[in-house]
């Protein structure tokens, strides 16, 4: 039945210990959930005389314990009973580490102004799930999303963009790094039955650049020509990784950088976990203190000459991979991976980043607090409280220019409430951006009778309409002030209140009760034929002056013509008449005709 007599490994399930098992393997990754199966037969499963999993079936979802000398805890996610031919079969239960509680559905959700660290302990806390987290970025994160991603695969692309550690260390989610525990050692000759040491080439020369849009500023950066968080064979592999790749790779960061600060901590830990495992140790033992992130302090041992042992200290290095086996009879042995202790930065995950899709969205601010006309806009997925940072808007034209320093071209910031597109830079769903407006079945007139209306329309209802089938065009204002151009030559000017026209000292206003003001410096009136100026109503002038090349002619029912200091009347050359049906009078202080 393959009992372990010396009871240094043991399984239980749902809180129960199971008192045998046939086999057991647990695999533990860095930057994966951890995975076990067990192998155990049917008496230990409930009762070998059945004949479907009607027991063990109740295991699905439980909590499992795998004690060694550092324990492990998981969850069941599948319990399969295997018969062939005629023997009684066996049960294989096999599950993951706690993590996986963080596999939910994909799912959708975005933080504003939150780190990495709040984050991650909101994920792991919703889900149950212990976690121990001290990652080096410490900032803000601004705007970040999670993006048709399980609660898991987000933390890991988390870890890859901002190369933090990301491992389970048997019991708990570990996200940054931590203190280096204290080490195991390990001999090979003794402890070690096999050690493979290798180094290779990862190292490769790459420029990182990104845009600050508010300061329209390019930023780049190349990533350090000195290795860091190596040791002397990581070193050399290092360097003839870059003597062997001398062309740069143009990359656009990954993460949002806001500052230089940033960008220089970006390529300095990006190099760190792409070379990380430029010096890597395979070994082979049968110590059950060893686990994922543990740390081994390694010897080599051999006999160099008879009664002469010599030894070499490797070094220390840190377990990125185990797999442990545990048969029958105590049988028990392990399998690890391992880089130098001294690294800063353990190799990323190799994940693929989520591409964000076009999609709608409403906008709900357009205040930009720095007055550069961004928008916050809420996407069909976000819940209430959700929003994007502050995003750009596109539009068909804008710019500067050396006499306009702002909002050179086509400005028309969304209302809040409209319905909007949105992009995405590098399909990054971290990096939105308005593409333009959609109207819907409740906002949308569309443009008439065969489309012949175009239309500019503004929140307060100021309207520029031109008409295709006319050729006209129409601009009015909300307090009824309009301007039309119908398309044949023809254009009026109508106001309720006032029209005014004014070029400098000159002005010209015409007033709804009928006044007319004419003022300037000096008017001119000319006219190729003639001048007529009358008044009267209904069309009829009852006074009023004609004026032609030849003559000029007043008319009224009283005319009164008056010099203050003088009067002259006369002609240059023709002659004067005074004439009245009436009287005719001359009079002053002395007349003098002659």
């Amino acid at each position: 039945m393959g009992e372990l007599v010396d009871k240094k490994i043991s399984v239980s399930i749902d809180g129960q210990r199971l008192f045998s098992f046939k086999s057991l393997k647990l695999h533990q990754p860095i930057n994966e959930h951890h995975r076990f199966e067990l192998l155990i037969d049917l008496e230990t499963g409930g009762n070998r005389y059945v004949h479907n999993l009607k027991d063990s079936a109740e295991w699905l979802g439980k909590k499992i314990s795998i004690h060694m000398k550092k324990p492990f805890l998981g969850v069941v996610t599948n319990v399969s009973l295997h018969r062939k031919n005629s023997d009684y079969g066996y049960i294989l239960v096999s599950g993951y580490s706690t993590t996986y509680l963080l596999e939910t559905g994909r799912n959708c959700h975005s933080w504003n102004d939150r780190s990495l660290g709040d984050i991650v302990n909101e994920l792991c806390s919703n889900a149950g799930v212990r976690a121990q987290v001290n990652p080096e970025h410490t900032a803000s994160l601004g705007y970040i999303c999670q993006y048709n991603e399980s609660d898991f695969m987000f933390i890991r692309r988390l870890a890859c963009q901002y190369n933090e550690w990301l491992y389970y260390n048997g019991t708990e989610l570990v996200f940054g790094r931590p203190k280096r525990p204290a080490p195991v050692s390990l001999e090979f000759g003794t402890s070690l039955s096999s050690l493979d040491i290798g180094v290779q080439t990862l190292a490769r020369p790459a420029k990182v650049f990104s845009y600050l849009s508010m300061n329209d500023q390019r930023i780049a950066e190349d990533t350090p020509n000195k290795p860091a968080g190596q040791d002397m064979l990581g070193y050399k592999a290092f360097q003839a990784s870059m003597e062997m790749f001398k062309k740069p790779a143009y990359q656009y960061a990954q993460s949002r950088v806001r500052y230089m600060q940033e960008m220089e901590m970006y390529v300095r830990k990006k190099q760190e976990a792409e070379t990380a495992e430029s010096h890597y140790v395979i070994g082979t033992s049968e110590n059950t203190e060893l686990t994922v992130g543990c740390a081994v302090k390694l010897t080599s041992s051999f006999l160099e000459r008879r009664r002469s042992i010599t030894s070499e200290s490797l070094g220390e290095f840190i377990i990125i991979e185990i797999s442990h086996t545990v048969g029958e009879a105590s049988y028990y042995v392990n399998k690890f991976k391992a880089i130098p202790a001294v690294t800063h930065t353990l190799p990323a995950p190799d994940i693929a980043m989520p591409m964000a899709e076009t999609q709608m969205a409403r906008i709900v601010n357009n205040t930009d607090p720095r007055g550069k006309g961004r928008v916050q806009v809420q996407m069909n997925w976000q819940t209430e409280g959700m929003h994007t940072d502050w995003i750009r808007v596109m539009t068909p034209d804008g710019g500067s220019s050396d006499d306009v320093k702002s909002n050179r071209g086509f400005v028309f910031i969304p209302e809040v409430g409209d319905q909007v597109l949105v992009g995405f830079r590098y399909n990054d769903p971290n990096r939105p951006y308005v593409m333009g407006s959609l109207f819907n079945g409740t906002t949308g007139g569309g443009g008439g009778q065969g489309n012949k209306c175009k239309s500019i329309t503004t929140r307060s209802g100021s309207t520029l309409m031109l008409d295709d089938a006319l050729g006209s065009v129409h601009l009015s204002d909300p307090g009824n002030s309009k301007l039309d151009m119908d398309g044949s030559g023809n254009a009026t000017i109508d106001s309720a209140e006032t029209i005014k026209l004014v070029c400098g000292e000159a002005s010209l206003e015409l007033r709804k009760d009928g006044t007319i003001l004419i003022n300037g410096k000096q008017i001119e009136v000319g006219a190729t034929d003639s001048v007529d100026i009358g008044v009267g109503s209904d069309g009829d002038a009852s006074s009023g002056i004609g004026m032609t090349k030849e003559e000029l002619q007043a008319t009224s029912q009283k005319m009164v013509i008056n010099g203050s200091s003088s009067l002259n009347v006369g002609s240059s050359d023709g002659t004067t008449t005074l004439a009245a049906k009436g009287d005719v009078t001359v009079g002053g202080s002395k007349v003098s005709l002659n």
